[in-house]
């Protein structure tokens, strides 16, 4: 079976991270996992003819946006996780938000800038907000605007970057995720970080975040954050795995930030630590995807 990692994204290093993971848990386990990076275009669709399966641990574009995918599944090839149309789903953070919404899902206000509107828009939206791009993960690019002025010049220059940003009302509270591993409804887990935000130096830097596994708040909120997450995993046809993001304000209330349809699998990852507060170990969390995945084919 192949490993597929790297690729050509900005999120590169954390995905040959997430790769060398589930390939050293896989052959422990006592499968021949072989890594295959897409970013050899000259020989990737010999290696992945040749397996038997692939286990995607891509991130951004190219492997959480449904490119891969929709890749493989033209060329018949069997892969772990959700399907394209699904995938595209979750990474446009534009399209996200849209199922929320369509599935009454609650979530921050909202609104999309672009290089023609962008001072208009952003200017009338109540601060503090987080800009954000459309398809970037990891946090990379996202930035808090706590007055229009004083962030004017960033946010121009960001446009300019990325074309279009999401521009979303920052929620005061808690950062809380849910899990999903196929239907199993993982412990929500708590994500402190020692900065302003959960930002990529403090999802990928030792030390600069505490997690609390499973969070401590009433059980009656978990359930319904678990239920939130669960409606999201089904509402937007994702499969195998997923994680999605939430915020939780003073009055327990919570809002789903975002979906992400193949979470990290590095050491500091969110799903491999909620899994392990119910047992599930990192080689049987990778291999009930890779079994989810040969299921799905069978059907």
């Amino acid at each position: 079976m192949g490993v597929v990692r790297g690729g050509r994204s900005a999120e590169r290093r954390i995905s040959l991270r997430s790769g060398r993971a589930v390939t050293r848990a896989l052959r422990r386990a006592g499968l021949k996992a072989i890594p295959i990076d897409p970013a050899d275009q000259k020989t990737f669709l010999k290696k992945a003819r040749a397996a038997d399966i692939l286990f995607i641990a891509l991130h951004g574009n190219g492997g959480e946006d449904g490119t891969i995918q929709n890749l493989l599944a033209r060329k018949g090839i069997r892969f772990t996780g959700s399907p394209a149309v699904a995938c595209r789903s979750s990474f446009d953070k534009a399209t996200s938000k849209r199922h929320f919404v369509r599935l009454g899902i609650p979530t921050p206000e909202y609104a999309l800038i672009d290089k023609k509107n962008w001072r208009k828009v952003a200017s009338a939206f109540p601060t503090p907000f987080f800009a954000k791009p459309l398809d970037g993960g990891s946090s990379q690019g996202v930035f808090m605007v706590e007055d229009f002025q004083g962030s004017a010049e960033k946010l121009r220059c960001s446009v300019r970057r990325f074309g279009r940003l999401l521009i979303e009302k920052r929620i005061v509270g808690r950062e809380l995720t849910a899990g999903l591993l196929g239907d199993l409804k993982l412990p929500v887990v708590e994500v402190k970080p020692r900065r302003a935000f959960y930002d990529y130096k403090a999802k990928y830097t030792k030390g600069m975040t505490v997690y609390e596994v499973p969070a401590r708040i009433p059980v009656s909120v978990a359930r319904k954050i678990q239920a939130i997450a669960y409606r999201v995993y089904r509402g937007l046809g994702l499969k195998g795995f997923s994680r999605v993001d939430v915020m939780l304000d003073a009055k327990n209330r919570p809002f789903v930030l975002e979906v992400n349809s193949i979470p990290g699998l590095t050491e500091f990852s969110l799903l491999p630590k909620a899994a392990g507060a119910v047992g599930i170990g990192f080689e049987e969390l990778c291999l009930r995807v890779l079994k989810d995945a040969f299921k799905k084919t069978r059907n």
